[in-house]
């Protein structure tokens, strides 16, 4: 599959992800509250991942979570870093939760929009912290719905763009989906030939 990326529309963060604001959450909670729930924050390394938490504890304290696949994003330290959280998680102070609007998303749609959205990162460099308002409002190109006549699909009610563009999510799932299985037959070829 080939990206065109010449042919893709505009959209606000905010059009395609509701986003979600953590709460304080400390290595010390985690550690007195084992369980088997994500813990994110800011960093880099593990997806984010500071440990994991009771899930039941994080509801009393009600603390912002998702027991659905997500994105986080870091909103201070390693600002930007995007990473994709298939089994949820509860986010700390520095980080968000990126939930896909209006849909029930794929882990391929969110493994694209974790690509495009990292391409962004640059804008968070130098100490810029990532803010509800701003990051809402970055925009980024996606491909778009497309008619049989190569047009694109224009959505009266403007869920996803003023112009009326809607993100085709089938094809972002395809094409992640293809880069999948073309690293999965890469990987079963190596390990045929080194045996």
């Amino acid at each position: 599959m080939k990206l065109n990326i010449d042919d893709w529309k505009e959209f606000k963060i905010s059009s395609i992800c509701s986003i979600h604001n953590g709460k304080g959450i400390t290595k010390e909670e985690i550690d007195d509250n084992p369980g088997t729930f994500p813990a994110v924050q800011s960093g880099e390394e593990n997806n984010g991942v500071l440990g994991y938490i009771d899930l039941d504890y994080c509801k009393s304290m009600n603390y912002t979570l998702s027991e659905k696949p997500c994105l986080t994003v870091a909103r201070s330290g390693s600002a930007g870093y995007v990473s994709y959280q298939p089994t949820g998680c509860v986010v700390g102070d520095s980080a968000k939760i990126l939930l896909l609007k209006n849909r029930q998303p794929g882990k391929y749609q969110y493994l694209f929009l974790q690509t495009i959205l990292t391409a962004n990162r640059f804008k968070y460099a130098y100490g810029r912290k990532v803010t509800e308002e701003k990051y809402g409002n970055d925009i980024i190109n996606l491909p778009v719905l497309r008619g049989s006549d190569n047009a694109p699909v224009i959505d009266k009610t403007h869920k996803y763009s003023e112009c009326g563009y809607v993100p085709d999510w089938t094809f972002m799932e395809r094409y992640m989906g293809a880069l999948h299985d073309k690293t999965w037959e890469k990987l079963k070829l190596l390990f045929i030939t080194e045996t």
